[in-house]
This record gives structure tokens, sequence and C-alpha cells, in this order.
């Protein structure tokens, strides 16, 4: 698939924005806490007293279903990401060398540990349109400048259905409904893809995290 990301001269800046990195903090501390492989990476211990909220079993084996596939292409880093925090409207999981992301009805709304990371997203119209079967929906993202104040952006988008396509879940391949999301702002356009299941879970998505990052893929496994 085509990478684009086009950013307006006039915010070029945005391209360097410092970021909110945690990797040695909160990020860390968290990743320190599970025990799944990511990556080649040998995994930590299982932190004393996991609960199932946290995706370890009484037994201290990792639940396959708090597992997800993450890529993030353009900073080289792709493994296994666990979910830590479930909360039923939206769940957090640690990826590769610590960073976390948080995704919200299968919607991306924050990062953490990527330096440039997202640091909210308002996705809630683009959920709907994907429910809706495509349509118009404005979104908000808030990112750090080089000052850590935040910026907030809008952007308008555009879902359009591209028909079933078959995907590899990596242990299993179904016949999924692929939508791509174009979006408009004042400094940069982008496009996010997804693909939901018959009952209309997002089942795999790539999506737009910030300039420098770029786009997060996250998949069931």
């Amino acid at each position: 698939m085509t990478m684009r990301i086009r950013m307006t001269g006039g915010l070029l800046g945005l391209a360097l924005m410092a970021g909110c990195s945690d990797t040695g903090g909160f990020a860390g501390a968290l990743q320190s806490a599970i025990s799944p492989l990511v990556g080649t990476q040998q995994a930590a211990a299982p932190a004393a007293g996991a609960g199932a909220g946290m995706g370890a079993t009484t037994g201290g084996a990792v639940d396959p279903s708090t597992l997800r596939r993450v890529d993030l292409n353009t900073l080289g880093l792709t493994g296994t990401a666990q979910r830590l925090i479930d909360n039923g409207g939206s769940a957090t999981f640690a990826g590769p060398n610590g960073f976390t992301y948080t995704m919200r009805d299968g919607m991306l709304v924050s990062t953490r540990g990527l330096k440039d990371d997202l640091m909210a997203a308002d996705a809630r119209q683009s959920r709907a349109a994907l429910r809706a079967g495509g349509g118009q929906a404005r979104r908000v993202h808030e990112t750090l400048d080089g000052l850590d104040r935040i910026v907030r952006a809008e952007f308008d988008c555009t879902v359009t259905p591209k028909g079933v396509e078959s995907i590899d879940l990596g242990q299993r391949r179904i016949s999924a409904r692929r939508f791509d999301e174009s979006c408009t702002g004042e400094a940069l356009i982008f496009d996010n893809y997804y693909w939901l299941d018959d009952a209309g879970e997002i089942v795999s998505s790539r999506q737009f995290v910030s300039q420098t990052v770029a786009y997060l893929r996250s998949s069931d496994l």
C-alpha cells in the first residue's frame, strides 16, 4: 500500500514536534510488568499479583486474547503488543521497546513513548461513518510543539468502502470489509485504512500517529 502524508509549507515546523517520550518512565514500567514476547526481545517476568484485567491468567500464562500484532514501519518496530488496561470502552496496549497505545472502539486515540506522540484524538465521527458504511467526518488530533505546548489540528475526512478483502491475522485468515479514510487538514493530508468483520468490529487498521512516526498498524491475532 502507498503511504501518503503531505505537509503544507506554512506549518512544516510541526514535523519537528518534540513529542512526549516516557519510555524510561510510565511506559517502561508497564512494559516491565508484563510477560509476552515482544518481537525477538526476552520477556520480563510477570508482575506479582497481575490480574485478569492485565491480560494474565492465575497461572502466569499470557491470555492470547490480550495480544495484538503491531507495526510501526517508519520506526522499524514490529512485534506483539499486550493489552494492559481494558475498561470496556477503550484498551491500552504495550508494544515493542516499551511504547504504549490506546484504542477506543478500534480507533487510535493516543500513543506514549514514541517521542512525537499522538497525545489525544477525537475520532468519534470517523467511527460513526464506518458504522454507516461510509460518509463524511471531522476528527481532532492533539500533539506537542517544540515548546511542549498542545497543538490542536482539525481534519475533514471522507470514509469510503473498498469492498471485501481476505486478510491474514497471523493464525487465521478472514474476509473483512475494507474502508479507507482520507483526511485533509491545514498542515497535512493522511489516509487511514480499516478492516471490519461481519459484526462491524475493527479487526485490523493502519492509523496515523504523527508526521515523524507516520502510521501504526494494529491487528487482532
